[in-house]
């Protein structure tokens, strides 16, 4: 069973799933591969997986650990045993897999750290449901706020903050942090590595940059949040009620749920591989 499996372990019986279920060409994840028509198995073993990790969410905002772990096991057998061909890409296949593994971490220690658990059942809830909703998934929802944090750091590089300044980008980073497994799950590769690019930019451009080079650098990432989301200049950044899918009361819970363990938490601060401040252009 997965859940005896090393991190390692279950990640190389991921690579050979997808190796022997794809036929995996020299060229991996491009966007061709989410293209493709979906196999009727797929969308059933999608949904399957889906109604899982549901039911997993709800046990953790209950704080029942042992059925969270019962939940958990259901959901690892799920994925290893699921193709998903046609849903997502392969780097799609593996996002999903390492929030499965995340959630068997803080599973382990969820009476030490609650607010990393409830993040981790955020993650893969998010990150299941963006699977089976590639146009309305839950996770688009995050738009406005990651929008809001960027904007906050526009007005703190406005007014010479550089503390203010950090402290937004942090938010707009652990923010984007939880949704960044759906996101990969259903857009572009390059899309994904543009966003990374711009966040480890931004991160010195807050840090030690002129005042006026952060704010450009604010004004980078909301072009390439407006690409992420599919929006376009001057779209409401929420649909209106009726339009949205499903119970929307159910649906903006989760974000609210998942922000405040973020606000309380300080959950996985921003490790840029260059703390420095260098030019970027996309």
């Amino acid at each position: 069973m997965i859940s005896k499996m090393t991190h390692s372990g279950f990640m190389l019986a991921v690579f050979l799933a997808i190796w022997t279920l794809w036929g995996v060409s020299p060229v991996w994840g491009s966007h061709s591969d989410s293209n493709q028509k979906p196999a009727p198995a797929a969308k059933l073993q999608a949904e399957a997986l889906v109604k899982e990790t549901e039911q997993l969410y709800k046990l953790v905002q209950e704080g029942k650990v042992e059925e969270v772990k019962q939940s958990l096991r259901k959901v690892q057998q799920q994925f290893e045993a699921s193709s998903f061909q046609g849903l997502t890409t392969v780097e799609g296949i593996q996002a999903l897999a390492e929030t499965i593994v995340e959630m068997k971490e803080t599973t382990a220690r969820a009476q030490l750290e609650p607010e990393q658990w409830m993040i981790a059942a955020g993650k893969l809830r998010l990150a299941a449901d963006s699977l089976t909703h590639p146009k309305d998934g839950i996770w688009l929802q995050y738009y406005k706020v990651l929008r809001e944090d960027l904007q906050q750091v526009e007005i703190s590089a406005a007014k010479q903050d550089r503390p203010g300044m950090k402290a937004a980008f942090t938010r707009l980073h652990d923010h984007y942090e939880l949704i960044r497994p759906a996101v990969i799950v259903q857009r572009k590769p390059e899309e994904v590595s543009m966003m990374d690019s711009w966040l480890s930019f931004a991160k010195g451009a807050v840090s030690n940059a002129p005042y006026a080079e952060a704010k450009k650098a604010a004004a980078q990432g909301d072009e390439l949040l407006n690409l992420l989301f599919g929006k376009k200049k001057d779209e409401p950044v929420l649909a209106p009620l009726g339009e949205a899918r499903g119970p929307w009361l159910g649906q903006l819970l989760l974000p609210a749920f998942i922000l405040a363990a973020l606000t309380f938490a300080g959950y996985r601060k921003y490790k840029g591989a260059h703390d420095g401040y260098r030019p970027w252009s996309p």
